[in-house]
């Protein structure tokens, strides 16, 4: 019944009805791993053609992504299923919400080569140092404590120099990972661009920021790391060996999964909202980053609006958004952060968006942000 759901819930290949209910229609706590064929069949049955995307977004430009930790905190976001978009930032908000899954959408899939880079590294890496060690490709000729402080870890890789011999050889462990993997179904010229993409890393190492050519006033990776939340506290997923360790285990049981897709697409979130459907799942979290300000450019927001109901939520599911201060600074903007993080009821955004309560960015922003 179960094979025959998901298999008419997709309407696509039947292979992809191997994707049992072990991964999807379990409570919290019996979850079993994903198996390597199922991952990579989900990438490539729920993903849809990429798009463009003017740049690169090798990381997070996001200085306020700490600010809504405690808002989540309080509304008790935790559980379900995760959608999100972008780079790095989304382990933060996967490390501190536990979700059973999570899923990144993102047009570009240059993204989704780049979390595969993430995961293998993550899944092959037992501690944080050694983890941001191979990203960058600087060897560390003595292993770190374990609880480490961020800044210490940060400190030796900033004290190590680039190796490219080091380089090469995580370059060929990770193309050789995704040989086992034929699922995924890469060609050689996802092959080439996931090459460029770790060539940043390894080039520019802990100062590699969104953007290769546009980033002067963005925050470099060591920034991201280090940045603090409205308490003073360090948290981003890298800080602690507790939520790296969150991180890793999800990554190793293939519970966070990259695909290709568009916001304002007409594949991706259907399918995804009827897998999610059929299975039971709710999204609890939604992380839509700025991409609105996109959609609204190109009067494709509407658009979005439905593929938002695709998906099923519930009355304590929620956005986090990011807005930038570069035009017209949010009344939330703490400090000179470039950005604001924002949190919004779900439901609440469906109900005002049907009621045409939004004629604009600035009206979904700051109308009724909690």
């Amino acid at each position: 019944m179960l094979i025959r759901s998901l298999a008419l819930a997709l309407a696509i290949p039947a292979a992809f009805s191997s994707v049992t209910s072990s991964c999807l229609s379990r409570g919290r706590g019996e979850l079993e791993t994903i198996t390597d064929a199922e991952f990579g069949n989900l990438v490539t049955s729920l993903s849809e053609d990429g798009g463009y995307f003017w740049s690169n977004n090798y990381i997070s430009n996001e200085t306020s992504y700490l600010h809504v930790l405690d808002e989540l905190d309080q509304r008790r976001v935790e559980d379900g299923v995760y959608v999100g978009v972008g780079p790095n930032q989304n382990f933060t908000y996967i490390a501190t919400l536990e979700p059973q899954l999570a899923f990144i959408v993102d047009i570009r899939r240059q993204n989704m080569l780049e979390h595969l880079l993430f995961k293998l590294l993550t899944e092959d890496s037992e501690t944080r140092d050694v983890y941001l060690s191979r990203l960058v490709a600087r060897p560390l000729t003595e292993p770190l404590a374990r609880d480490a402080a961020i800044t210490d870890i940060v400190a030796a890789i900033e004290s190590t120099a680039p190796d490219e011999s080091f380089y090469e050889e995580q370059l060929a462990f990770v193309l050789g990972e995704l040989e086992t993997r034929p699922e995924l179904g890469l060609t050689d010229q996802d092959r080439h661009d996931l090459e460029t993409i770790y060539r940043e890393f390894f080039r520019q190492g802990l100062e590699i920021k969104y953007d290769r050519w546009r980033s002067f006033f963005f925050p470099s990776l060591k920034e991201f790391i280090l940045e603090i939340d409205r308490h003073g506290e360090r948290r981003n997923w890298l800080a602690a060996d507790e939520t790296y360790g969150r991180v890793r285990q999800m990554q190793l049981e293939n519970r966070i999964i990259p695909i290709v897709g568009d916001f304002a697409g007409d594949q991706t979130f259907r399918r995804l909202g009827r897998l999610l459907e059929s299975h039971g799942q709710t999204v609890t979290t939604f992380y839509v980053s700025n991409v609105e300000f996109y959609l609204f450019r190109q009067r494709k927001w509407s658009a979005f609006v439905d593929n938002v109901l695709q998906l099923p939520t519930s009355e304590s599911s929620v956005f986090i958004r990011a807005y930038a201060n570069l035009h017209r600074p949010h009344p939330a903007m703490v400090d000179d952060h470039i950005t604001v993080s924002l949190v919004q009821n779900i439901h609440m955004f469906l109900r005002s968006a049907r009621d045409g309560r939004y004629r604009n960015l600035w009206d979904v922003v700051t109308a009724e942000s909690f």
